[in-house]
């Protein structure tokens, strides 16, 4: 069983950045990132600190991530209230979040990007202000979890620094999740260098593999690990030189 807890220990906040801050005004958010199990779903919530010395006026709404597909978007399924958050000067408010999730949703994981928008202040709406924004992601995940990936042209190759692993991965399980690669070179049998890289798959994504290890000494034999032991997950691939 893949439990939440785990997989939101691989997961780098997908968005959070700030487009301009106002130098009289700003606002934080208490977490950076939601993990809801979809079987019972379940309100969750965040805080708004206001670290400035004026009324900060934020509001609060859903978007799709530019990775995510449409058919595994959950921002439609979600609730935030209040919608429109006013923060008095050093002071804070609490934004709770509901999913509202249909009962055919198929197993797998959705994603929403969950955006704190900060308002102009009253009167100056037409008036030019830096103004921050913050995306926080939010990940559901429902039923059995499968995972899978579909290798094409995998290979390595020889380079004037060394070699290269290349091909292309396609995630075909029905989650996200993050793999190391282990590569060890052998010659005559003899392990000469092993390197490790970590790289994360979104969902029926595929990423083009380039991962370049530097070395002297001349191989004979590669071997390749894909490998997520909390998974478990574990795919190995061997070639000749």
């Amino acid at each position: 069983m893949i439990h939440m807890k785990n997989y939101l220990q691989g997961v780098i906040a997908l968005l959070l950045c700030t487009y301009s801050i106002n130098s009289f005004a700003g606002f934080s958010v208490t977490r950076t990132s939601f993990g809801v199990n979809l079987d019972q779903p379940v309100t969750k919530e965040t805080t708004l600190i206001n670290s400035g010395n004026q009324v900060v006026r934020v509001r609060v709404d859903f978007e799709k991530p530019k990775w995510a597909k449409d058919e595994y978007y959950l921002g439609d399924d979600l609730v935030a209230y209040p919608k429109i958050v006013v923060i008095p000067p050093k002071g804070k408010i609490q934004v709770k979040i509901a999913p509202r999730i249909k009962t055919d949703l198929q197993d797998g994981e959705y994603v929403a990007l969950l955006v704190f928008k900060e308002m102009p202040p009253r009167g100056n709406e037409n008036q030019v202000t830096m103004l921050m924004n913050i995306g926080v992601p939010y990940y559901g995940r429902k039923g059995a979890l499968k995972t899978g990936l579909h290798f094409d042209a995998l290979r390595v190759e020889k380079t004037d620094q060394g070699y290269d692993l290349l091909g292309t991965a396609k995630n075909t399980g029905n989650f996200s999740y993050p793999l190391e690669i282990d590569v060890k070179f052998y010659s005559n049998k003899k392990l000469i260098k092993e390197q490790s890289f970590k790289q994360g798959f979104y969902r029926a994504h595929s990423f083009e593999l380039k991962k370049s290890t530097e070395m002297n000494a001349k191989a004979d034999h590669v071997q390749v690990v894909f490998e997520n032991e909390k998974l478990p997950f574990s795919d190995k691939f061997d070639f000749e030189l």
